[in-house]
């Protein structure tokens, strides 16, 4: 129940008390709760439309996460690790990341294995993933000279340049990389490398072998990863964080990993001057 303003009190005193019992009343449930492990980051607050336009746009993505990418739709990424299945680790490790980028003054924007909208524009495009047993954790960039994997059916089989016969329709129209594009992704590639090798220690857990930053023409499935063409992103970058369960000790540090990458993302970004 609202107080009426006293009669003896100016009006504009009545309502600053008015205001100062409503928040000394507001009950515990009202404040601000931390977000739950995993759970999709907030939209950030907006401060205005020309602030909101100066930061810098990074896009990331959740690798295997549904909605999936039609002609992929069969890969839905390994198994094995702490939190079950792929996508799951990627979410938890996208949804980390997309926070502190946002601390950091960066217009970070997560999304699923479906990039949305296509053609989605931006400083940086990063695809986090794990590998499967016996894989490595390695940084793959976009790269000039090819277009996007094609395989059989819905994702099974080779990675090739041209379709199968029996290969699931695309969808179009695809992006390209330039010259421009690779020397940025190669860039941040290697930032981002050496980031995640920092944390990649026997002590944090991680036993799988670290390839570093794979190299053009050595990787189709790294180098012509879909992804790099489903966006106009200035720089588009893949990470396998590790492999499970090898590496599961190293998988369970969610915030270990997100830190480092995203002080990688940032640190390029500044380079970039960007930000």
């Amino acid at each position: 129940m609202r107080p009426a303003p006293s009669p003896f009190l100016p009006t504009s005193l009545a309502v600053a008390s008015v205001a100062c019992l409503a928040i000394v009343a507001a009950p515990a449930g009202a404040q601000s709760q931390a977000p739950a492990p995993g759970a999709e980051p907030a939209a950030p607050a907006r401060t205005g439309p020309s602030a909101r336009r100066s930061r810098p746009v990074v896009l990331v993505q959740a690798g295997h996460l549904s909605p999936g990418e039609p002609g992929y739709l069969a890969q839905t990424g390994a198994s094995g690790n702490p939190f079950g299945g792929e996508a799951e680790f990627n979410r938890r490790v996208r949804n980390d990341m997309v926070r502190r980028l946002r601390r950091a003054g960066v217009d970070a924007r997560p999304l699923a294995a479906r990039v949305e909208p296509l053609g989605v524009g931006g400083a940086t495009f990063v695809s986090i993933h794990h590998d499967s047993p016996g894989g490595a954790a390695m940084v793959g960039y976009a790269v000039t000279g090819g277009n996007e994997n094609y395989y059989r059916g819905q994702g099974f089989g080779t990675g090739r340049s041209t379709p199968y016969p029996d290969s699931a329709t695309h969808r179009t129209p695809a992006t390209t990389v330039n010259s421009a594009v690779q020397r940025t992704s190669a860039a941040t590639a290697r930032r981002v490398a050496a980031a995640l090798k920092r944390v990649r220690t026997r002590r944090a857990g991680a036993r799988a072998r670290f390839a570093g930053v794979i190299a053009q023409g050595t990787n189709r499935r790294i180098n012509h990863f879909y992804g790099f063409y489903r966006t106009t992103a200035q720089s588009r970058v893949i990470v396998e964080v590790g492999a499970a369960p090898d590496d599961n000790r190293f998988l369970r540090r969610v915030g270990t990993i997100s830190a480092a990458l995203s002080r990688a993302v940032v640190a390029d970004l500044r380079a970039r001057r960007l930000l």
